[in-house]
């Protein structure tokens, strides 16, 4: 017995009875209603971020992709509808994850890079698997497995192919994740985490299928699995957008160096003699200490400033080399160091300093402080106490 096939008896013997049942064709039950709800949630929360345009039409694509997929599961699971296509159609459409969640993230960075030939060339397999799926199912006659069709149904079906695909733009997303990571602030980088560490799933996925893929009853549990990480996803998408909608919406907020600073802002509108004045307010609104609002934002800072968020996010790019929360915190910083030194001997409890210096919770606090003094507060403290 190989390792494949002995994976496949422990697996069998180990998976609960439910999912086995789950994943084969059968009447209409609660976690197919809940499936459908779920891809129709996703096909909206898609429609609308297509709809703001900019990086977060790929994100839009990304979404309705996964949707079409996990309704297409659903239906195949289900006998009350007669769907048995000759080629699934999701079959095609995995070839879309890649691509549309590559070019989220790079526009995120790039927020006004405009769309290029090189950009539709990463959507190719998908045109060329769709056209393929048409030529083969655009008939009445069955699908052999000999000549050029049985060639074409291999490809559209081949796992290895797919799992190659998503290695390729795994390592792609990878390497802008590891080459932005250490500039953008926290909640973004858990965010790219995320998506990265997603896109690895479906890429293990993948191979999990091209080693079982003729393990008839593992093929099914496999599709469960990616019906139910899908959904997962779109879940904790649509929350996202509801809780904290800049996060998936807005573009980084990252310190860039000064050639992908320039690249960034070539079409930006602003002028020197603009950024000039707007950097000179920028530096009296934290003469006036408005760092110590917990509350603000890149938003609520150029509404005060009689501003837009992407014309002070040039600004502070441009100017500082540095992102919005690196900015404010090193004001805040500041003001927590000038604080200590001030009275070291009397530093009653971590706590005042977090909220008087503008932070609000412990975690922030924390890192920001130990970024920029390689210490924490409580060693900066005993060091001057000594």
């Amino acid at each position: 017995m190989d390792y494949v096939s002995a994976f496949s008896f422990w697996t069998k013997a180990i998976l609960p009875v439910k999912i086995v049942e789950t994943a084969i064709p059968s009447e209409l039950n609660l976690l197919h209603f809940i499936f459908i709800g779920i891809s129709l949630l996703g096909a909206g929360v898609g429609s609308y971020l297509i709809f703001l345009k900019k990086h977060n039409l790929y994100m839009g694509i990304f979404m309705i992709a996964m949707s079409t997929i996990l309704l297409e599961l659903t239906l195949l699971w289900w006998d009350g509808v007669l769907h048995i296509p000759k080629i699934p159609f999701y079959t095609s459409i995995m070839f879309l994850l890649g691509p549309s969640l590559f070019l989220y993230i790079e526009g995120k960075v790039y927020p006004n890079k405009k769309t290029t030939f090189k950009t539709l060339l990463y959507f190719s397999f998908f045109l060329v698997s769709l056209l393929l799926m048409l030529i083969l199912t655009n008939t009445s006659d069955n699908i052999t497995d000999v000549g050029l069709r049985g060639l074409g149904i291999k490809l559209l079906n081949s796992y290895y192919l797919k799992g190659c695909y998503f290695a390729v733009f795994w390592i792609l997303i990878l390497k802008q994740y590891f080459k932005y990571r250490k500039r953008i602030d926290i909640m973004d980088r858990n965010w790219l985490r995320t998506l990265v560490l997603f896109f690895f799933t479906i890429f293990l996925i993948s191979i999990v299928g091209a080693l079982f893929k003729n393990e008839f009853s593992l093929i099914y549990i496999t599709r469960y699995i990616i019906a139910y990480f899908f959904s997962v996803f779109i879940i904790i998408i649509s929350f996202l957008l509801y809780l904290f909608p800049a996060i998936v919406t807005e573009p980084l907020q990252i310190r860039l160096d000064k050639d992908q600073i320039k690249e960034k802002y070539q079409n930006s509108g602003l002028t020197t003699a603009m950024a000039s004045a707007l950097r000179l307010q920028l530096l009296n609104s934290m003469e006036d200490k408005v760092f110590l609002d917990s509350a603000l934002s890149l938003e609520i800072l150029a509404e005060k400033l009689n501003t837009d968020r992407y014309s002070l996010s040039q600004v502070i790019n441009q100017e500082f080399n540095k992102n919005f929360y690196e900015f404010i915190n090193d004001y805040r910083i500041n003001e927590c160091l000038a604080r200590i030194d001030e009275n070291p001997h009397q530093i009653d409890s971590i706590s005042d300093l977090i909220y008087a210096s503008g932070f609000n919770n412990k975690v922030s606090f924390y890192n920001a402080f130990k970024k920029r003094k390689s210490m924490t507060p409580v060693q900066y403290i005993k060091a001057l106490n000594q």
